[in-house]
């Protein structure tokens, strides 16, 4: 066989591997053309507008002025190409653009948006960490630091309007977990009498599972400038603090999205706080978090893989694996444990005393 009667073969090798390139390149513009639709409000306008809508339609009802109708085609036809719309043509030939079955966690109102996820992940001053990752590779510092000269946290605490966009985004991720958990893993509460939400931010998985189980007395604990800006509930307890300090005394403390934040040391300290804050016979630690599986072909195991990246880039934490978790366990002095998957990104880590 000559060399030539190979060429077809390789070209076509070649052109797949440059397109999985230019695929990755361009990873950031999904993220971004998303944005742009989440912010202009295209998925509601459609939504209030029989389901359809035409691009000239479209334009007019942008609380944006002089909207140039063929950008808005090329952002729709992209739209179109992500899966996020379904483009049609009407008997004149005009194309309508209405919404495919995921848009719908795009529309502000409905109960699982993740609108306030879209809007934090992707704000500005968020993806400047992402250019200092290979600085972030060290031991003394994260990506973050190097980009914005300070911990994510001191970011949070020193700008308040940025700090508001990240809780909603948390806010946000926790509405789509925390049904979730709670259709899940019903047992974990069933017959608690007291819960503690340690760094439960504005409250809103507490007042889910305080919705759920009104008999379960309720409590969020946080740092003192996030528990003054979180509202106000009748039957659930705020308490300011620090959780690498002390933890509140409950059956049962719940750890939902924290621990990934922080190092295997600084896990393992707040663990043994929160061991040591509940009844040795009764009680136990309520962890949600990622429990990875590297080799799993499960949908989500991409986004927990970028998840892990997320972490090392912003916070120093990471996700970590089922033995990871049984390692981290041990070391704070618990004496067993169980795994539960949910339909989420996370599961469900129940660890006893």
């Amino acid at each position: 066989m000559g060399v030539s009667d190979n060429k077809p073969e390789s070209q076509e090798v070649d052109i797949k591997a440059q397109a999985h390139l230019w695929n990755i390149i361009y990873g950031f513009a999904d993220s971004l053309v998303l944005r742009c639709a989440v912010e202009i409000g295209i998925a509601d306008i459609i939504k209030s507008n029989n389901g359809s809508i035409s691009v000239t339609e479209l334009a007019s009802k942008l609380p944006i002025t002089n909207v140039n109708s063929d950008n808005l085609y090329r952002v729709l036809r992209y739209l179109v190409h992500m899966g996020i719309l379904k483009e049609v043509s009407d008997s004149n030939e005009v194309k309508l653009y209405s919404l495919q079955p995921v848009a719908t966690l795009l529309l502000r109102d409905a109960e699982r948006s993740m609108v306030p996820i879209i809007l934090g992940m992707t704000q500005k001053d968020f993806m400047i960490p992402w250019h200092f990752m290979k600085e972030g590779l060290g031991n003394d510092t994260t990506a973050f630091e190097k980009g914005m000269g300070m911990t994510i946290w001191q970011y949070l605490e020193g700008h308040p309007e940025q700090s508001n966009l990240f809780n909603e985004g948390m806010a946000g991720e926790t509405r789509l977990l925390t049904k979730s958990l709670i259709d899940g893993c019903r047992d974990t509460f069933e017959g608690l009498t007291s819960l503690c939400d340690v760094g439960g931010g504005n409250g809103t998985t507490i007042k889910g599972i305080y919705d759920a189980f009104p008999q379960i007395k309720c409590s969020v604990y946080d740092l003192p400038h996030v528990i003054a800006s979180s509202p106000e509930h009748p039957n659930i307890e705020r308490i300011p603090g620090d959780m690498f300090k002390s933890v509140p005394s409950a059956q049962a403390i719940l750890l939902k999205l924290i621990l990934h934040d922080w190092t295997d040391e600084e896990c393992v300290n707040i663990l043994i706080k929160c061991r040591e804050a509940v009844p040795k016979d009764t009680g136990k630690v309520i962890i949600v978090d990622v429990a990875l599986e590297e080799e799993s072909q499960h949908e989500l195991t991409k986004t927990r893989l970028i998840l892990d990246i997320d972490m090392l880039v912003n916070t120093g934490g990471r996700e970590r694996s089922e033995d990871d978790w049984e390692k981290l366990l041990k070391r704070a002095g618990f004496r067993g444990h169980k795994i539960r998957h949910i339909a989420a990104i996370q599961s469900v880590i129940e660890a006893f005393p």
